[in-house]
């Protein structure tokens, strides 16, 4: 069973590979790195099994992480992107995956309290935030605007080497973080600054839940 689990979820990534481009002319003050196929069905799946009834995907690039997740639990899926030109190849990978029905392309900023998503409006969201690389803490402007708006579970692909910092962060949210696995995510050269044809990078999968309690907001 395991088996046909995990080669149904290899076929999902190289479908996924083939419908969902790589973002074209990438911004770096975004860092707007494609996430891997592979990575983005991974997190995915393990976001599928909190069965999620409303979903959102934020800094949503071209909706490889929307659509797989709108694939694997079958529920809507808000994908949140504040680069607008990104909407048609969003689109086009949900028809590719025969999801067009379940993704709804927002083009909003992501920052906080004064982000998109209201409290209640989804329980499971997954991200591949910034890095924060080029602007420190670009990724918990993310994270906490999804805890904010009151998710009970939130799965991100972020930066390996800072559990220790989430963990905390985390906890004065009323969120838990468990680490789900540590991957190699490559980054082509597409950007003006990169020197090496392709850098490889460390992340961890990272699920926050939130605690019996926690801060988060309410979910409906």
């Amino acid at each position: 069973m395991r088996g046909q689990q995990d080669m149904r979820l290899h076929r999902l990534a190289a479908a996924l590979e083939r419908v969902a481009p790589r973002i074209p002319d990438p911004k770096p003050e975004l860092e707007q790195y494609t996430t891997p196929a592979e990575i983005a069905v991974e997190l995915a799946a393990h976001a599928a099994r909190a069965r999620p009834r409303k979903a959102a995907d934020l800094a949503a690039g071209t909706c490889r992480l929307a659509a797989a997740l709108a694939l694997l639990a079958g529920v809507p899926v808000a994908a949140i992107e504040v680069d607008g030109r990104l909407a048609p190849h969003c689109l086009a990978a949900a028809r590719g995956l025969g999801v067009a029905g379940l993704i709804d392309f927002i083009e909003s900023r992501v920052t906080g309290p004064a982000g998109p998503l209201a409290p209640g409006s989804t329980d499971v969201v997954v991200t591949n935030p910034p890095f924060g690389v080029w602007r420190r803490g670009a990724d918990w402007e993310i994270l906490s605007h999804a805890m904010e708006a009151g998710a009970r579970a939130v799965y991100a692909i972020l930066k390996s080497g800072n559990m220790g910092f989430h963990e905390r962060e985390a906890a004065k949210r009323g969120y838990k973080a468990r680490l789900l696995a540590t991957r190699t995510f490559p980054i082509p050269a597409q950007m003006r600054h990169h020197r090496s044809r392709v850098r490889r990078v460390e992340v961890d999968l990272v699920e926050f839940t939130r605690e019996v309690g926690g801060a988060g907001g309410p979910t409906s």
